[in-house]
């Protein structure tokens, strides 16, 4: 009977555990233009998204693992048809980073020579692998590599045939030639 209830107490607290581990993870826009995601609530005054995630084991979240050991830096400016198509393949691949805008901000300017050698947009920091441009199977494998979740494939293009015609299209009629009058 206390072997019984041991086993139930424990599989109680496993059970529990991950619901325990729940947190708040926060979003915003600072006023150079950079996104910022934190467990923490963003300074007074700044609008910010909110998203509630619950903890548990790796398997729960693989990209939570991935976010921690390679997390993914976006060096960009506006205007920049190449971050903004960066940006998009990695928000719609639902993937954490912080995007850091360059343009106007020397700090930020020295920072981005410091990793990456050169002045270029976008350049995406994957933990410590340095990408400039934007290729997105490039990404796409590195993402992988680091751990992240996969980007949940398309549906499949649908071979439809044009509609048949409605009508057929008269045949081509022969004049007969005209008879000489005299």
């Amino acid at each position: 009977m206390k072997k019984t209830l041991l086993i139930l107490l424990a599989m109680a607290s496993v059970a529990v555990t991950p619901l325990l581990s729940a947190a708040t993870l926060y979003k915003w826009v600072d006023e150079d233009g950079k996104v910022t995601y934190r467990d923490t609530p963003p300074p007074e005054g700044v609008q910010f998204e909110e998203r509630h995630i619950s903890g548990g084991q790796a398997s729960d979240d693989p990209g939570a693992s991935a976010a921690d050991n390679a997390p993914i830096t976006i060096y960009t400016t506006p205007n920049c048809s190449s971050c903004d198509s960066a940006r998009s393949y990695l928000q719609k691949r639902d993937v954490p980073f912080q995007e850091k805008n360059v343009e106007g901000n020397p700090d930020l300017q020295k920072e981005l020579k410091e990793k990456a050698g050169e002045l270029s947009v976008p350049t995406i920091l994957v933990g410590p692998k340095v990408m400039r441009g934007f290729v997105q199977s490039l990404l796409e494998g590195e993402l992988d590599a680091a751990g992240y979740p996969k980007a949940e494939a398309e549906a499949p293009a649908t071979n439809e045939q044009a509609p048949a015609p409605t009508e057929e299209a008269p045949a081509p009629t022969e004049e007969a030639p005209a008879e000489n009058q005299q």
